[in-house]
């Protein structure tokens, strides 16, 4: 007579290997309120990228700070860069208040 073992987890029939936790889920788990960490706040793409320009901006600057005066043309060629992403940040800012009709308004009813 045969006697098996019973499982307790049900067999993968499609073969798909477990998702392999991320540093993300590890964070939330040890917040004590894991609503801050999932929660989302709906952002138009433009106001968006704003932000990724902004940073990368204010970062080039900051390198460019940190750089010894014997490296002139890079720090130049970094502070001229810098600029110009926060010009662009700010362009991406004004958009949808300077031409109506570009980015349309999010809706409560299409973020739930």
């Amino acid at each position: 007579m045969n006697i098996s073992k019973i499982q307790t987890i049900t067999p993968n029939f499609r073969n798909e290997q477990p998702k392999k936790r991320e540093f993300i889920d590890k964070f939330s788990e040890a917040v004590r309120n894991p609503r801050d960490v999932n929660d989302c706040v709906a952002v138009p793409r433009g106001i968006f990228k704003a932000y990724l320009f902004i940073m990368g901006g204010f970062g080039l600057l900051g390198i460019s700070g940190a750089l010894p005066q014997k490296m002139k043309n890079t720090k130049m060629l970094l502070n001229i860069t810098g600029n110009i992403l926060n010009f662009i940040s700010a362009i991406y800012f004004a958009k949808p208040f300077a031409v109506k009709g570009v980015s349309p308004t999010v809706k409560r009813e299409d973020v739930n």
